[in-house]
């Protein structure tokens, strides 16, 4: 991967608004969290390693898991997975030491708690709109449009995206 490091103030927020920008945009179009967040990432990073294949096999982990809103929310899973794929441990090298790995995501996972008063997707619904609506049945629908919901899931695709490209540009995440 390219050291992001060497370009000039300008270059790296250009990047970084691109990152942002481009998973914002997507949310609001297409909706998918993870997706959205990993598109961003790659439009902006396109050697970060992130495929068209990674792409489409994140689809089902949005809406915490299944748009269940069980789970974590898809944009910091989003988040993970790119620190991961740069930081995280080989098939190849099961034995080794990537703890590095892990303690880069938790804080991230504080920084987001912080930010949204959790970590599940349920709880960005409610610290963002006041309520969880599930938009699988049709008056849940109706209710996240009705607070915003695609806005105020584009923010948390933008924070989460930010967050990872500014740790690239900084030179606090690179491929090993």
């Amino acid at each position: 991967m390219k050291d992001y490091t060497k370009l000039s103030p300008e270059e790296k927020d250009a990047l970084v608004k691109k990152a942002m920008d481009v998973g914002f945009q997507t949310e609001t179009d297409y909706g998918n969290c993870i997706q959205s967040c990993l598109n961003g990432l790659y439009e902006a990073f396109p050697d970060l390693g992130i495929t068209k294949d990674m792409l489409k096999a994140s689809f089902g982990i949005a809406g915490g898991c299944g748009c269940s809103l069980l789970g974590t929310c898809g944009a910091l899973n989003a988040a993970a997975w790119a620190i991961s794929l740069c930081c995280g441990r080989p098939i190849d090298d099961l034995a080794g030491d990537y703890e590095a790995c892990h303690e880069m995501i938790r804080d991230l996972v504080e920084d987001f708690r912080r930010e949204y008063g959790g970590i599940l997707c349920s709880d960005v619904m409610v610290h963002n709109m006041g309520a969880v609506y599930d938009w699988k049945t049709p008056e849940g629908d109706q209710g996240y449009m009705d607070h915003d919901g695609t806005f105020h899931c584009a923010t948390a695709v933008a924070y989460c995206a930010e967050k990872v490209a500014r740790m690239i540009v900084d030179g606090r995440l690179r491929k090993s």
